[in-house]
C-alpha cells in the first residue's frame, strides 16, 4: 500500500535568513488578506454580478501582482501560489460545514507556514535544506527519510525554526489483526482508563504551568505596545506554551504507541467534542489540555499501519451503566472513582467500568454483524 509519512526536523538559518523569512511572512499575509477580501467581495455580489474567484483564477493574477510589488515578488511563486490553495481549502470546508469562514491573519498572532509543493524545487542533502531563495539551511536529521519527497514546509515555532518533509512510499499491505481488543474510556482526572483495568493518570501540565503563564501574560500587559519588550515577554508566553504543548504531545504518542502494539482493536467511545466544549465552558479547558481528539488521530494511523482499526461506539450512559448486570442508574456513581451498581453491588472504578461496557458494546455490534 502507499503511505505518507512527514518527517520534523529542526533547523538553524542563519541572522540573514531569518531577516528573509520574517519578510516573507508579512508578504504572505499581505497576500491571504488580500485574497480573503476578494473571495468576500464575490460572494456578497447578487445575481448576475456574483463572481466568486477559485484559487486557479487568483494563481492566475499573481504574476501581474508580483510585478506591482517586488517585496512579494522576493517570495518564490510556488509558495504564494500553495497559499491560495490553503485558502481555497479554507473555503471549501466551509462550505462543507466543516469549519467556521477563513478569517483575516494578524500580525503577531497568526504565523504562515512556507509550502514548497514541488520536489525538484528543494533538497535534503546530508544535514543541509536547500529551499528556494534561501540557499542551504543547517538541519538536524535525527533519521533518513525513506520513499519518494513531495512537499517542505518551513514553519516557526516560538523563535525555533522547523522542516517538515512529507515522503510518499510504498509498502506491504500488513497482516489484518482482529484480535486482542481493548477499549477506552477518556476522561479529565484520568487521560484513559482502559477495559483490562488500566488507568493513565493526568499529569495536568497545563495546571502546573499555570501560574508561570499568568506572570508571563501579565508581564505582557505591563509592557508597550509596539516596543521590543513587549515581543520577547510574548515570546516568553509562546515559549511556556510550546513546552505545554510537546509534554502533552509525547504523552499522547506513547499512550498511543502502546496500545497500537499491545491490541489490535482499540475501541473508543464517540464524542462531539466541539459540542462538549461549547456546552461546558467549566470543563473546555480541561477537555482540551488533554487532548481527546488528538489521541484517537493517533490512535488511528497507528493502529492502521499494524493491520488494526479504532472502533467508535454510541457513548451514552456508558458511565452509569453496570456492566456486570447492564443495570442503568445515575446514582450507581457514587464518586467521581467509585461505581457501585444498586441493583448487583458490583463494585469497580467508574472509568474502568465505563471501558467494560464500551466493550460490551463493540463485542454486541460484532455478535449482530456475523450473524445470519
Amino acid at each position: 500500500m502507499r503511505i505518507v509519512k512527514a518527517f520534523r526536523f529542526r533547523v538553524y538559518p542563519d541572522a540573514r535568513q531569518v531577516e528573509r523569512l520574517r519578510a516573507w511572512q508579512s508578504a504572505l499575509r499581505f497576500l491571504w488578506n488580500l485574497a480573503l477580501e476578494q473571495r468576500r467581495i464575490g460572494l456578497s455580489h447578487c445575481g448576475d454580478d456574483k463572481r466568486y474567484p477559485t484559487a486557479f483564477d487568483q494563481i492566475n493574477e499573481l504574476t501581474a501582482l508580483r510585478a506591482e510589488l517586488p517585496w512579494l515578488a522576493d517570495v518564490p511563486r510556488n509558495v504564494c501560489a500553495q497559499l491560495l490553495v490553503e485558502l481555497d481549502k479554507a473555503w471549501q470546508r466551509c462550505f462543507g460545514r466543516l469549519a467556521h469562514a477563513p478569517r483575516w491573519k494578524r500580525k503577531g498572532l497568526d504565523t504562515l507556514g512556507f509550502c514548497e509543493p514541488h520536489p525538484k524545487y528543494w533538497r535534503l542533502d546530508g544535514a543541509r535544506i536547500r529551499f528556494p531563495k534561501l540557499g542551504s539551511l543547517r538541519a538536524v536529521v535525527h533519521r533518513e527519510p525513506v520513499g519518494k519527497p513531495k512537499t517542505c514546509t518551513l514553519r516557526e515555532e516560538a523563535g525555533q525554526w522547523f522542516a517538515s518533509l512529507v515522503y510518499e512510499a510504498e509498502v506491504a499491505d500488513p497482516a489484518p489483526r482482529t484480535a486482542p481488543v481493548v477499549a477506552l474510556d477518556r476522561g479529565v482526572v484520568n487521560v484513559i482508563a482502559d477495559s483490562d483495568g488500566n488507568i493513565v493518570e493526568n499529569p495536568r501540565h497545563l495546571d502546573a504551568a499555570a501560574a508561570r503563564l499568568a506572570r508571563a501574560q501579565r508581564n505582557v500587559s505591563r509592557k508597550k505596545k509596539g516596543s521590543k519588550n513587549r515581543e520577547k515577554a510574548k515570546r516568553r508566553v509562546a515559549v511556556l506554551h510550546r513546552k505545554v504543548r510537546r509534554q502533552r504531545d509525547h504523552m499522547l504518542h506513547n499512550i498511543s504507541a502502546r496500545l497500537s502494539k499491545s491490541h489490535a482493536i482499540v475501541v473508543v467511545e464517540k464524542l462531539q467534542i466541539g459540542n462538549m466544549v461549547k456546552a461546558s465552558s467549566g470543563l473546555a479547558r480541561s477537555i482540551l489540555s488533554v487532548g481527546w481528539g488528538r489521541l484517537v488521530e493517533q490512535l488511528k494511523y497507528k493502529t492502521a499501519a499494524l493491520g488494526g482499526a479504532v472502533v467508535e461506539v454510541p457513548a451514552a450512559y456508558s458511565s452509569q451503566t453496570c456492566h456486570a448486570c447492564g443495570h442503568v442508574a445515575a446514582e450507581s456513581r457514587r464518586t467521581q472513582a467509585v461505581f457501585e451498581c444498586v441493583s448487583c453491588g458490583v463494585r469497580e472504578h467508574a472509568d474502568v467500568n465505563a471501558a467494560k461496557v464500551l466493550l460490551q458494546r463493540f463485542e454486541h455490534r460484532a455478535n449482530r454483524s456475523v450473524l445470519p
